[in-house]
């Protein structure tokens, strides 16, 4: 059936190990090992040279490592050898799994619904009411293993090299992520707009509605607001970066409008901010191989469940000074979204 063990199923070689192809043993070393040792370290059992430095294990399988292998295949009664092949890793991914809470149901990703033909919008300052998804559930809710610290600071030890991987944006938000301050994180919501198509339609049937609204005023001067929040989807097929910084997102619209009848002609300005929202948390079946390290949804909620990341809020904006004669299109250069230029990643 395969590793089951969140942690362990995610590494190749454990993978390969698993399968005899070929086993751990003595003398190699790397993130497999590391992940192993910190399997028993979570069963109970003792590894003091390999723990040194801060807790984490070495990653070298040593003589350490080999007799604690041993003495678990003792302990389990499976064939004695220091060998951590099929019998030994199997073993000690099902006692794992026993260990670890159930994950929560997974949530479906938010995607874009068709837009109501009715207005959306009213006269009016107020956002409108955000909804959050679940996510991964209650943060700091299950103790601490040493296989999520292992696999923390496996993935802490990659993330300079992710932007180049996943882009920057989705580097960013993993990063703010990993950090587990949980604290609200503004994106470059034009950037967006302008890399994904989708994203770009969105935009522009916000727009629309806002423009449809507004011509309905008589003259004056009004703050408008959209009455709820419009769905969208980044999807991996259109842009990587913001499929895996993003994924599902809520936006709005909302302004300041002004109506002036000049004869048999009414001219209208509207000073439009185009608003975002998004709680960071891995949709069920997002996983991504940076750097040799396959990253999953199954452990990254585990990471936010066990107080080592913690999911945070996403907020972006930007505006639009716009003016058309009621009834005419608004001029493209007006809406029009441009690329940011300027590299926001770096360690």
């Amino acid at each position: 059936m395969g590793l089951q063990y969140a942690f362990f199923k995610a590494n190749t070689r454990l993978v390969k190990a698993a399968g005899n192809s070929p086993p751990l043993k003595r003398a190699e070393k790397g993130p497999a090992v590391v992940l192993l040792q910190a399997g028993f370290l979570d069963l109970g059992y003792s590894l003091p040279i390999s723990t040194k430095k801060g807790g984490v294990p070495d990653g070298i399988y040593g003589k350490e490592t080999y007799d604690v292998v041993y003495q678990f295949q003792k302990d389990h009664k499976l064939s004695k050898d220091g060998v951590a092949g099929k019998q030994t890793i199997t073993t000690l991914d099902a006692l794992l799994v026993a260990k670890t809470k159930p994950i929560p149901k997974p949530i479906k990703p938010l995607h874009p619904k068709p837009l109501p033909s009715t207005n959306e919008y009213q006269v009016g300052s107020k956002d409108p009411v955000l909804r959050a998804d679940k996510g991964s559930g209650v943060w700091n809710s299950s103790p601490v293993t040493n296989t999520a610290r292992a696999q923390w600071a496996l993935i802490m030890g990659i993330l300079p090299g992710a932007a180049a991987v996943i882009g920057d944006d989705a580097a960013i938000n993993m990063a703010h992520y990993m950090g587990n301050s949980g604290k609200d994180l503004t994106i470059d919501l034009e950037d967006m707009v302008a890399d994904v198509s989708s994203a770009q339609k969105r935009y522009l049937a916000e727009v629309k509605q806002a423009k449809k609204f507004v011509e309905m005023l008589p003259d004056g001067k009004f703050g408008i607001t959209s009455k709820r929040t419009n769905g969208g989807y980044n999807y991996k097929s259109e842009n990587w970066n913001w499929f895996f910084a993003v994924g599902g997102y809520s936006t709005w619209g909302k302004g300041v409008a002004e109506v002036k009848t000049l004869g048999k002609k009414t001219m209208i300005t509207l000073e439009f901010e185009y608003k975002f929202y998004d709680r960071y948390n891995w949709d069920n079946g997002k996983k991504v191989t940076i750097l040799g390290v396959e990253i999953t949804d199954h452990f990254m909620g585990e990471f936010h469940r066990q107080g080592l990341a913690q999911e945070f809020n996403m907020y972006g904006s930007f505006k639009r000074k716009l003016s058309w004669e009621k009834g005419q299109s608004i001029p493209a250069n007006q809406i029009a979204v441009k690329k940011s230029s300027v590299k926001k990643y770096g360690w």
